[in-house]
């Protein structure tokens, strides 16, 4: 057994998990230029040789963030569903919808890498193509057995998905973007940010009314009509 003191400073016997949050942590405080294996084996007090053990290089490491991003979001989407099962599909799909969008506020980082342009292709890394896929079955099983029931109006699944999803990412990375900007009072009384303030605080109006198009049930679409309506305070009017 080896005495070596490199080895004996990170005790909790989880680097892998202590490197993905110390680049997590970096990111977020300093984006992805500057990010280096070298320099988050001295932040968690190990030789420079040890994270390679568990990553090729400063790629596989963001690979391996996103792809615990999109497991994390896969599980999200699971638990929704589990626990609004007995829920209208409508009301499913507006859960859905808040969770993704509540998952990006609380893992920004991850969210930018799984979606954003830094990874580019995922084709070269066969665990986070599969990550994503699994991320976004559970979406795409409720939309199918929506259309399956006839409450969802008929068109082609993945042309539902696609349009589901751009809806609810169009959303989240509002969202970010509105909550990534800090502005005087006067600046906030622009239009473009009005528009953010009032999307934050009205989230769930919002995909109501995004999502309303879609079904085809009469009573699904009263519902979604009422939620849209639930509150009527929104930032800036009035």
């Amino acid at each position: 057994m080896s005495d070596c003191p490199a080895s004996s400073r990170y005790h909790h016997g989880d680097l892998r998990a202590t490197l993905l949050r110390a680049a997590e942590a970096h990111i977020e405080q300093e984006g992805t230029e500057r990010l280096s294996l070298r320099a988050l084996a001295r932040e968690a007090g190990v030789s420079a040789t040890a994270p390679y053990r568990h990553f090729d290089d400063r790629q596989g490491l963001l690979v391996a963030l996103a792809t615990e991003g999109f497991e994390e979001l896969g599980a999200v989407n699971a638990q929704v569903l589990e626990a609004e099962g007995r829920a209208p599909l409508q009301r499913q799909l507006v859960s859905l919808a808040l969770g993704y969008v509540h998952y990006a506020e609380s893992h920004r980082v991850k969210y930018l890498l799984m979606f954003g342009d830094i990874l580019g292709d995922f084709s070269p890394y066969p665990e986070l193509v599969q990550a994503s896929d699994q991320a976004f079955s559970p979406i795409a099983t409720m939309l199918e057995s929506g259309l399956r029931q006839g409450v969802i109006a008929p068109m082609p699944l993945w042309t539902l998905a696609g349009a589901t999803w751009a809806a609810v990412h169009g959303v989240a990375g509002l969202i970010l973007k509105g909550q990534g900007r800090s502005a005087p009072a006067e600046t906030r009384r622009a239009q473009p940010l009005l528009a953010l303030d009032a999307l934050e605080a009205q989230r769930e109006a919002a995909f109501a009314r995004l999502f309303l198009g879609f079904f085809a049930c009469p009573k699904a679409q009263a519902d979604l009509q009422a939620l849209a309506h639930h509150s009527s305070s929104v930032p800036g009017e009035g």
